[in-house]
């Protein structure tokens, strides 16, 4: 009986041992491979669309397109018989533009023997001027100096050319007034200044 649960005994021993065996040949080493992780990207670099430049426009001088034209008010006396009335021109465009200079002004009226067209004198015409931008509705005026004692010549419209331009605006002379020609004076009594922004 002795024998018996002896070799009994050993017979388990065995049968565990090469179950251990066969457990680990199975499994390899005793250490887990490490878990490979998911690979991550960086999230790629926000862009921001640059806003786009806008460059200013550049102001032009104005011209006879840009411009309204009328007849302002009578102005003071300079002496008696030499009146002064403001040209006035209005920018009617939708952009500023500017003016600078001293505008062509040419009275037109009855027949003459020297014309129907009296070219008013310049005599600041090469002087430099002062630069003046008016926005759109805004005005300048020129103010034209003119002899009307003793005389009988009554213009009927006054023709002016913006400085820098060949075109012209017309508008009525609606004053009434008569103005004494000097068509060869040298220095003549009737005259127009340069614009002035007001």
């Amino acid at each position: 009986m002795v024998r018996s649960w002896g070799i009994r005994s050993w017979a388990g021993l065995l049968t565990a041992a090469v179950a251990v065996t066969t457990i680990t040949a199975c499994g390899g080493s005793g250490t887990l491979a490490p878990i490979a992780e998911p690979a991550t990207t960086a999230p790629a670099a926000a862009t921001t669309a640059a806003a786009p430049t806008t460059t200013a426009e550049p102001v032009v001088r104005c011209t006879a397109s840009d411009l309204g034209l009328r007849l302002g008010d009578r102005g003071p006396d300079v002496n008696p018989g030499q009146k002064t009335v403001a040209l006035v021109y209005t920018n009617i465009s939708n952009r500023p533009c500017y003016v600078a200079g001293v505008p062509g002004v040419d009275l037109l009226g009855p027949k003459d023997p020297n014309g129907p067209t009296y070219s008013v004198p310049r005599p600041n015409a090469d002087a430099a001027q002062t630069r003046s931008t008016l926005g759109p509705g805004r005005k300048a005026t020129a103010t034209l100096t003119y002899l009307s004692g003793g005389a009988s010549w009554i213009p009927t419209q006054i023709i002016t050319t913006p400085p820098g331009d060949t075109h012209q605006l017309v508008t009525p002379w609606t004053l009434g007034d008569t103005v004494l020609r000097q068509d060869s004076a040298t220095r003549p009594g009737t005259f127009i200044g340069p614009l002035v922004a007001r």
